[in-house]
């Protein structure tokens, strides 16, 4: 997430078109861990394969899955809809795995052909994201006490004291947490290059440790038994917002702009094969959860992003998202621009909406819009949620379209200000054309008389 959470360094052409090119599949990768060479300037991005939109069109879909989970969980809560609803939420864990691969992509991607010093990446990197993490987490520390219910203000030091522990945990609302998975990716990003690197002609090593790691962290957070004591407690109850439980995802998306060609036309020429794989896969998953639950019954254990049996969904989510995406991007190149300015638009305030949403869904509760979408539509979950989603998506996008109009457009939504007027703005940037010189006409020679 890497606008976000995620925004990502990328080329930009025209009017905010994001350019990712299809590179060769064994570049140089650029952030290095320090040594005793001076720092050389910073190179430009190779193009080597046009305009392609595809890592964008993932992260638009896995942010709009963000705002799904989140609206269907939070109105779907009675004891006759609890299993579908879960469902729906655990199906759509596959978002943060999903940022997390996208995030490795489109940065090992775009430092292709850069040398930077790791104190130089680090500054570019954490500049976009820590200022709108700290500004949120004061947002949310202040709107939940002013919209939830049951939740009054308590005294000036145990706010301050909360804040402070909700910066350092990621806490101070549900999707938050995501902002210090990506800070940590930035942190270990030298390292991850580093070694990818190094084991740049053996990649299914690379995979298969990434993927032996992955399990593990689930394992552990699944089956074994906790240790006691309240050390502990702490542990396992903020840990998984470390990135080990990220493993496998961050080898997917970094080897997967490693080797890109290779990749897509494999997976080009292996389709059917792939989809039915990934078909598989998820149909193994919601078996596992429909055998583990019962119409009114969902044990906490069902629902856990870190479920091994949810593992087949995960990395068959990512790849059929992928798929589609290119997909849609091979119409697109085609000539056939279905849905490529939405997908622009979309990229632009993507962020932004992840960080807002949940403040409309609050505001929504505490107008009685939410309570009353089970009057109206009392007997349909699927309809009440979708209202819900549409209605929180438009709110979003005209919460963030206004954010982007103020000076304080990168600490709110981290993108630059769009100004108010826009093409006066770009009339002004325009350079004054001169004008050539009026040529002074040559006197008029006297006809010989």
């Amino acid at each position: 997430m890497e606008q976000t959470v995620e925004e990502t360094e990328r080329v930009r052409t025209g009017e905010g078109q994001t350019v990712v090119g299809d590179a060769p599949s064994a570049p140089p990768i650029t952030a290095r861990p320090a040594t005793s060479e001076k720092p050389t300037s910073e190179k430009p991005v190779p193009r080597t394969g046009g305009r392609a939109l595809t890592a964008d069109f993932v992260r638009v879909v896995l942010f709009a899955g963000v705002v799904i989970a989140h609206s269907v969980s939070g109105i779907n809560t009675s004891p006759d809809v609890l299993r579908s609803a879960q469902l729906v939420g655990t199906l759509l864990h596959v978002t943060r795995y999903g940022f997390v691969a996208v995030t490795l992509f489109v940065l090992v991607l775009s430092m292709r052909g850069r040398t930077m010093r790791p104190v130089q990446f680090w500054r570019r990197r954490f500049g976009l994201i820590v200022a709108p993490y700290l500004v949120w987490t004061v947002v949310y520390a202040v709107s939940d006490h002013l919209l939830i219910a049951d939740d009054p203000f308590p005294g000036v030091g145990q706010f301050f004291e909360d804040l402070g522990w909700s910066v350092v945990a990621g806490t101070g609302k549900y999707q938050l947490y995501f902002l210090l998975i990506s800070m940590q990716i930035y942190l270990f990003f030298p390292v991850i290059s580093w070694i990818l690197e190094r084991t740049i002609r053996h990649p299914w090593l690379v995979l298969a440790g990434a993927a032996a790691i992955q399990i593990l962290t689930f394992v552990i957070y699944q089956w074994l038994p906790r240790p006691s004591g309240s050390a502990w407690d702490q542990v396992y109850e903020h840990a998984w917002k470390t990135l080990p439980m990220y493993t496998l995802f961050v080898a997917i998306g970094g080897l997967t702009a490693l080797h890109l060609d290779q990749v897509q036309s494999w997976l080009r020429a292996h389709v059917v094969s792939v989809v039915s794989a990934c078909v598989l896969g998820t149909a193994a998953s919601i078996a596992v959860y429909l055998w583990m639950t019962e119409p009114g019954e969902v044990p906490w254990q069902a629902t856990t992003p870190w479920n091994p049996s949810l593992l087949l969904w995960l990395v068959s989510g990512v790849v059929l998202l992928w798929l589609a995406a290119m997909g849609w991007d091979a119409l697109r190149v085609g000539g056939r621009k279905v849905g490529a300015r939405a997908v622009s638009y979309a990229t632009i305030r993507a962020f932004g909406v992840f960080a807002v949403h949940p403040l409309i869904l609050d505001i929504l509760n505490r107008v009685g819009f939410t309570p009353d979408l089970y009057e109206w539509f009392p007997r349909s979950a699927a309809t009440r949620s979708t209202v819900l989603v549409i209605v929180v998506l438009a709110l979003s996008l005209i919460a963030v379209d206004l954010l982007l109009r103020t000076p304080a457009a990168k600490w709110l939504v981290a993108r630059d200000r769009i100004p108010l007027r826009r093409k006066a703005a770009l009339q002004k940037k325009a350079p004054m054309q001169k004008k050539a010189p009026m040529q002074k006409k040559a006197p008029m020679q006297k006809k010989a008389r």
